[in-house]
């Protein structure tokens, strides 16, 4: 078989082992062209039960190269992670600088957070030592601090953003008025400047975002983003009580 008839026998798809043979016979140079694919060829050297130095600096290339690749497959995964992440905290900060008023505030983080980080559930609310009869009319949603306190636990002394599955009691409590039952949640404390409206009783802001899923919040979770917006609030919140 001439050089022209083996390449119409590789166009045509019809290959077998001679054609292939006489291919790379006649072509001497076709891995110096194609050198990549040295690095996906097996090639068994005979050498008894041992294989001689060369297969094993060839293996270890490939396992590195293996690896390497694998390293590079996550970098670009994070980083889309990261810039998806970044862009709906870039829309959820801007909104919640529109707000004028707690109300208001409370009504765009609900919505915002809901849709941006495709959560079930989420609510702003302030822990009170004591009751306020005009919470509602102000958009506040307050729970009363002993309560929570005991439902919540040692969570409740958390001082930073922190995910984990939640018990039902902790579930109602958080998210009273949700449509479905809250199983994992993102809990972001805020931390005013100030106390609100002069008050001690709405210094204890948190954003709470919750999944009817259990493993949706969880404990590995990266909460970077989170505690950025919590930041965001806080000097926000601030500026709405003054």
């Amino acid at each position: 078989m001439t050089s022209d008839s083996s390449n119409k026998a590789v166009s045509s798809g019809t290959l077998d082992d001679d054609s292939v043979s006489k291919y790379l016979i006649e072509n001497p140079d076709f891995f110096n062209r194609k050198a990549d694919l040295l690095l996906d060829l097996t090639i068994p050297h005979v050498s008894g039960g041992a294989i001689s130095l060369l297969e094993r600096q060839v293996a270890l290339f490939r396992e590195r190269n293996r690896d390497l690749q694998n390293n590079i497959n996550n970098f670009i995964f994070n980083a889309e992670e990261n810039d998806a992440l970044f862009e709906k905290t870039r829309i959820v900060i801007l909104e919640i600088m529109k707000s004028d008023s707690l109300k208001n505030l409370s009504s765009i983080v609900a919505d915002t957070l809901k849709t941006e980080f495709a959560a079930d559930a989420s609510n702003l609310l302030f822990i009170a030592d004591k009751p306020d009869s005009d919470a509602r009319e102000k958009g506040i949603h307050i729970l009363p601090a002993a309560p929570t306190r005991e439902t919540m636990g040692k969570l409740f002394e958390k001082k930073r953003t922190f995910c984990c599955e939640l018990s039902p009691e902790q579930a109602r409590l958080l998210f009273p008025d949700s449509q479905k039952e809250i199983l994992s949640a993102a809990i972001i404390p805020v931390h005013p400047g100030d106390s609100i409206s002069g008050a001690d009783q709405y210094s204890a802001p948190i954003l709470v975002i919750g999944s009817d899923k259990h493993n949706h919040f969880n404990s590995s979770l990266d909460t970077l983003f989170l505690d950025f917006i919590g930041e965001i609030l806080a000097v926000h919140i601030s500026r709405l009580a003054a």
